[in-house]
C-alpha cells in the first residue's frame, strides 16, 4: 500500500554477466488497482523466468551450416546458457534453430518466414548480402530482428531498419581494395563478380575510386549469375582481357590484377581457370567472401595458391577471448576462427541480452537495445560499436592470402595489414616470399 497519487514501482536489477559485463535494469508486467483511494501496482512474474526461447540461425549454405552447427551447439549457447545459470534468478534457457538456406535467396526468406510462423522474431541470418536483401522488406513488415555476421553490401546500409550487421558495410572495403591493388603494383584490372547486390555495391564503389587513382579496366566487367556452376565462357572472356592487359603492361602479368567478389563458387571458378592460361598468371584480389575459404583450401588447394587471391577481411582482435575461440572452433572443425566466426559468435550474446532486459522475445521489442547494447559491448570479435546504420564501425583489415604450408596442401595466410584511418597499407614482403610456391615480382 501507499499514499494516495503513488506508485509502488518494483525495479529489478540484475548483474550483466553477458559478453561486455554492465548492468541491465528491466521492469516486469505489472497490473494496476485502485483500491478506494489508493493505487496499488503488482508485479506478477518475470515473463522470461524459466523459459526456454529460441533464438533462430539461418546459414548462407550447406557448407557454412557445417560449421555454423558446431559454433553454435557446441560453443555459444552453451557459453551463453553458463552465464544466464550465473543469474540466479531463474533466467532463461537460450537453445538455436538451425536451418540452411542453401545459397538461395528466396529459400532465406522462406526460411524467415517459417521463423515467424514459430513465434521467432529475433534471428541470426543474411549471411550473403543478397539474402538480407531478399527479406528485409518482409523482416521489416513483420517486425523481425535481422541479425548479421557477413552482410557487407553498401546497399543495406540503411538506418532505422530491422537490419543490423556485426561486420562493416563495404563502403569501407571498396576503397581499401583501391589502396592495396595500386601498392601491390597492379595498374590494370579485370572485375569478375557475382552478380548480386553484394558485388555490384563493391563494383560500384571501387570503380570511381580505381580510376581517380589512375588505374585502368581490361575489358568490361564480368557479372556472372549467381546460380552459375560452369564458368568456362566468363573465364574466356576474362583471359581475352587478360591477354591484351598483360602485353600493354610489357608483357608483365603481376601488373594485372583481377578483382574477383566470389562466395562459395570462389574453389570452382579457381579450378577451371587454370585452363586459362593469361588469366591465371595474373594475381587476384577480393574481399572477405574469398578470404579463408576452407573449400577453397580443401577443394583446389594447387590453384588458389597459384592465384593467391589477396583478400581483405575485418581484423580480429588481439584478445585471450578471441584465442581460447579459436583454439577449441579448430579442434572442433579443422578450419580457422576468423573474425566473422567471432560475429556470429556476439550477436547471440546481444540478442540474448536484449531479450532480458526488455523480457520480451518479440523484435519489435528489443529494437531500440541493439545499438546501446552493442556500444557498450566488448565481444569475441572486440567491441561491437555500431554506426548510425546499425553496422559496426569498421576496424583495420587483414590481407590473405593461399600458399601451402608443411603439413597442408594450401594454408591461409597474412600478407600485411590496412589501416583505413591513415590509408597505408602495410605488406610483410618478407614472409610472403617465404610462404608462397611461386616466384612472383610481390609489392
Amino acid at each position: 500500500m501507499a499514499d494516495k497519487g503513488m506508485t509502488l514501482a518494483i525495479v529489478l536489477l540484475v548483474a550483466g554477466l553477458i559478453v561486455g559485463g554492465g548492468i541491465g535494469y528491466f521492469a516486469a508486467p505489472s497490473k494496476t488497482v485502485t483500491v478506494g483511494t489508493t493505487t496499488v501496482q503488482t508485479v506478477t512474474a518475470l515473463p522470461l523466468k524459466g523459459q526456454t526461447i529460441k533464438l533462430g540461425y539461418i546459414a548462407s549454405s550447406t557448407t557454412s551450416l557445417e560449421t555454423g552447427k558446431y559454433l553454435m551447439e557446441s560453443m555459444c549457447f552453451p557459453d551463453l546458457n553458463k552465464q544466464m545459470q550465473a543469474l540466479n534468478w531463474g533466467a532463461p534457457t537460450f537453445t538455436d534453430l538451425l536451418e540452411d538456406a542453401t545459397g538461395q535467396d528466396n529459400v532465406h526468406l522462406e526460411k524467415v518466414q517459417g521463423f515467424l510462423s514459430l513465434g521467432d522474431t529475433v534471428f541470426q541470418g543474411g549471411g550473403w548480402s543478397s539474402q538480407a536483401q531478399a527479406s528485409l522488406s518482409y523482416c521489416n513488415s513483420n517486425n523481425m530482428l535481422m541479425w548479421s555476421s557477413s552482410s557487407t553490401s553498401p546497399t543495406l546500409a540503411i538506418a532505422n531498419d530491422y537490419l543490423y550487421r556485426m561486420c562493416p558495410a563495404d563502403s569501407a572495403l571498396a576503397p581499401a581494395l583501391v589502396d592495396m591493388m595500386w601498392g601491390y603494383g597492379i595498374k590494370s584490372v579485370i572485375v569478375f563478380q557475382r552478380g548480386d547486390s553484394w558485388g555490384d555495391g563493391i563494383v560500384n564503389l571501387f570503380t570511381p575510386a580505381w580510376t581517380a587513382k589512375g588505374g585502368n579496366f581490361a575489358g568490361t566487367t564480368i557479372r556472372y549469375a549467381t546460380e552459375a556452376t560452369d564458368f568456362s565462357n566468363y573465364l574466356q572472356q576474362a583471359n581475352t582481357a587478360a591477354t591484351a592487359a598483360i602485353a600493354a603492361n610489357g608483357g608483365n602479368p603481376e601488373r594485372v590484377g583481377t578483382l574477383l567478389l566470389s562466395f562459395d563458387e570462389f574453389p570452382v571458378i579457381a579450378s577451371q581457370a587454370k585452363d586459362y592460361a593469361d588469366f591465371y598468371k595474373c594475381p587476384c584480389f577480393g574481399g572477405d567472401g574469398t578470404a579463408v575459404s576452407q573449400r577453397g583450401m580443401d577443394d583446389a588447394p594447387d590453384q588458389v595458391n597459384h592465384l593467391r587471391c589477396f583478400s581483405m577481411m575485418a581484423q580480429s582482435p588481439e584478445s585471450s577471448q578471441f584465442d581460447a575461440l579459436a583454439a577449441k572452433y579448430t579442434a572442433l572443425t579443422k578450419q580457422q576462427f576468423t573474425a566473422y566466426s567471432a560475429y556470429a559468435y556476439d550477436i547471440e550474446f546481444i540478442s540474448a541480452y536484449s531479450q532480458i532486459q526488455a523480457q520480451s522475445i518479440a523484435g519489435k521489442d528489443v529494437l531500440s537495445l541493439q545499438t546501446p547494447i552493442s556500444d557498450t559491448t566488448w565481444g569475441s570479435g572486440g567491441w561491437c560499436q555500431l554506426n548510425e546504420y546499425g553496422d559496426r564501425a569498421p576496424p583495420p583489415f587483414n590481407v590473405w592470402y593461399y600458399a601451402p604450408s608443411a603439413t597442408k596442401a594450401s594454408f591461409s595466410y597474412i600478407a600485411g595489414v590496412y589501416n583505413p584511418d591513415t590509408k597505408v597499407m602495410t605488406w610483410d614482403s618478407a614472409g610472403m616470399m617465404a610462404n608462397l610456391k611461386y616466384n612472383i615480382a610481390g609489392p
